[in-house]
């Protein structure tokens, strides 16, 4: 009786402990919070900056302009964020899709130039950290489904 006890426990914890491996082994470390509030602020600031100039270059030239429109019209406007991404002065936007790294830029302007989607992926969050907006300048944040 003793032998099936020990058996049938042995049993029980393996079957108990198989079960929980696959759960742990699926989690991903968590990044320090401090990182991912510094990023989203990053992420939300650069959208609400895209926004920002792309409203001065409606108002100034009658329709919405591409990435490398803002960067030629907006320029001191433009420049003037990368001070909250880096204190290094020789840090400048390059060209969509990935206009500084680790940051991935999708920005589409209608045919008629009245409108424009944008997508800003920040590339270093594991969890998908995405921004998004359009002409409303309403600013939604996004994560990968898993």
């Amino acid at each position: 009786m003793n032998t099936r006890r020990t058996l049938f426990s042995s049993l029980l914890i393996t079957l108990v402990l198989g079960a929980l491996t696959p759960q742990f082994a699926q989690d991903a470390p968590a990044p320090k919070p401090e990182e991912n509030q510094r990023n989203r602020a990053l992420l939300i600031g650069l959208m609400r900056q895209i926004n920002t100039a792309e409203v001065g270059e409606s108002s100034n030239y009658g329709s919405f302009g591409s990435w490398q429109t803002l960067l030629e019209h907006e320029t001191q406007y433009m420049n003037g964020w990368l001070r909250f991404y880096s204190a290094d002065p020789k840090v400048h936007f390059g060209q969509a899709p990935e206009i500084l790294p680790g940051w991935n830029l999708r920005l589409n302007v209608h045919a008629d130039g009245l409108g424009y989607d944008v997508l800003l992926e920040d590339t270093t969050d594991k969890t998908g950290s995405a921004a998004l907006s359009d002409e409303r300048g309403v600013i939604r944040e996004c994560k990968w489904l898993r």
